[in-house]
């Protein structure tokens, strides 16, 4: 019985480790210096922001959220404004271009006509 309750434990442990959101990239305080969210994908992406935000600050909640995008239009970011605990706030920024890599790619085939796929 010890064990099974051992074995449980460690398994809830390592599903913890596994959802654990990651990131690279910069600090967040510039689109130059984005965070990148790695494998997240479409509302996942904004849990994901949301536990950095969490973890960074030690808590705090969102005042605003909003789509931009590059001069060139090829990468996209979520610009956040974020209440921190102490009541500041901090605008942090997050290249989510991941996320959208499928709708660049098709509207930059459309725009240049050389779909791979067939008209619908």
């Amino acid at each position: 019985m010890a064990r099974a309750a051992l074995w449980l434990s460690c398994l809830m442990v390592m599903n913890a480790f596994a959802q654990e959101p990651s990131f690279s990239g910069g600090d967040g305080s510039s689109c130059e210096a984005a965070v990148v969210p790695l494998g997240t994908e479409g509302v996942a992406v904004v849990q994901a922001e949301h536990h950095w935000l969490r973890k960074t600050f030690g808590g705090g909640a969102l005042v605003r959220q909003a789509l931009g995008a590059s001069s060139d239009g090829k990468r996209r970011y979520d610009l956040i404004l974020w209440r921190k605990p102490d009541g500041q706030t901090a605008e942090i920024c997050f290249d989510v271009t991941t996320v959208f890599e499928e709708t660049i790619r098709r509207v930059e085939e459309q725009e240049s006509g050389d779909s791979r796929r067939p008209a619908r």
